[in-house]
């Protein structure tokens, strides 16, 4: 991938719900004859939620951290003055060492914190390009609407766990109590949330604090594709120690990685907690970073100094994986990194592609390749997990882009 191309392209593809102008409501295309269609429509209207340049919501793909805090100050008219406050007069010094003062989430960040919504994480990051748990969520916009009892701040570290149970749990039994996920949901704790899912909830909060109502009451919106709905609206995991009770981190733990655990599989996998291996390529052990500002044409370019980057779903999530590098750059630039994907042409349907992620390894095989101009997303929305390897193509060129299709045909757990 070229580096001209990161700001008109691949950072279009994030800034949903950030600057754009905002799709009028009622029209995703993505979201029409969806159980999903209400909650975009209602929030549009109020402005809170926008769409991508191309008219979709993309409701199947996962929400950011930034994303989020701005939804959910977007739902309250104090918390939007103090951004507009803060983006007349932004501190010198960030609140996260991850921070960008001159980000478009930045004045976002001072309001969440100074409300009380967020404190980041004990490194002193908030990694906002990172997506939300289902128990993140809930807490984040519970809070930020004070729907429970006042504890503290939204973070994400065990020691908010207590006496009454996990540190989440007065939050997620409010959310039930008032009806704010869908009986046609099924949410898991410790796996992250769609938009389409964080929208939903954050739709039907906000119905029922302007309604002023006691649970949400609506009728569950007719979609397209009959299902019965769900008897169980949000699954819990099997019971951990009160030591252990934090969402997965989304950065690499301290445990180790049994690689022998992968068997024949083994010279494959990493003890890395993020990276792609490809046999036909001769890339091994290569490195995958989500880029901590996703939302900045240099914030998507860090990543590429030490490997590849990373955007949308993650492996075992059900979505669309985005693994994007360069295939030339300029001619000064002699990083072993600038030309990573220069031949990924050679790749032919049946080579397997390795990743490992969060202490398991993921197989994918490649299915089909295809060179598309340079707008074209089309492929990064629709159902199913598929690993998609990104550049810019023809090589030395940023007319178009080459994508490679893989499935994934097997998962090796490494701990």
């Amino acid at each position: 991938m070229h580096k001209r191309l990161i700001a008109p392209v691949l950072v279009a593809f994030i800034l949903a719900g950030t600057r754009f102008p905002a799709v009028s409501a009622r029209s995703f295309g993505d979201t029409l004859g969806t159980r999903y269609n209400d909650s975009f429509s209602y929030l549009s209207d109020r402005s809170i939620v926008q769409g991508y340049n191309d008219g979709t919501g993309r409701p199947h793909e996962l929400v950011n951290r930034a994303e989020a805090l701005k939804i959910v100050l977007e739902m309250q008219e104090a918390s939007k003055a103090m951004v507009e406050w803060f983006s007349k007069h932004m501190p010198p010094m960030a609140l996260f060492l991850d921070a960008d003062q001159k980000a478009w989430y930045g004045p976002y960040l001072e309001a969440g914190f100074q409300e009380g919504v967020i404190t980041g994480y004990d490194d002193r990051t908030f990694r906002p390009g990172n997506p939300l748990t289902v128990e993140e969520a809930i807490t984040l916009l519970m809070r930020s609407q004070k729907a429970t009892p006042a504890e503290q701040p939204f973070h994400s570290n065990s020691s908010l766990a207590n006496q009454d149970g996990l540190w989440f749990s007065k939050h997620l039994s409010a959310a039930i109590a008032k009806n704010l996920v869908s009986s046609r949901e099924v949410l898991r704790l410790n796996q992250y949330i769609t938009r389409g899912q964080f929208f939903d909830i954050a739709y039907r909060l906000d119905v029922v604090k302007r309604e002023g109502l006691a649970a949400f009451n609506r009728p569950e919106p007719v979609v397209q594709v009959a299902s019965a709905p769900r008897p169980v609206a949000v699954v819990a995991p099997r019971p951990v120690a009160a030591a252990n009770t934090a969402p997965r981190p989304v950065t690499p733990p301290p445990s180790p990685v049994n690689i022998a655990a992968a068997g024949d599989l083994a010279q494959y996998a990493s003890d890395r907690y993020f990276s792609i291996t490809i046999p036909a390529l001769g890339i091994k052990d290569l490195l995958i970073t989500h880029p901590a500002d996703p939302f900045t044409s240099n914030g998507m370019l860090a990543p590429l100094k030490s490997g590849v980057g990373h955007l949308f779903s993650y492996p075992g999530n059900g979505g669309k994986i985005l693994i994007y590098g360069h295939s030339s750059g300029y001619p000064w630039d002699v990083s072993k990194f600038t030309k990573i994907f220069r031949t990924v042409n050679k790749l032919n349907r049946g080579d397997k592609v390795y990743v490992t992620y969060n202490g398991n390894l993921y197989v994918y095989e490649v299915s089909y390749e295809n060179a598309v101009p340079a707008k074209d997303t089309s492929a990064f929305s629709g159902a199913g997990e598929e690993l998609i390897l990104y550049t810019c193509w023809p090589p030395d060129s940023i007319s178009q882009r080459y994508l490679i299709h893989a499935f994934p045909v097997k998962t090796v757990a490494l701990r």
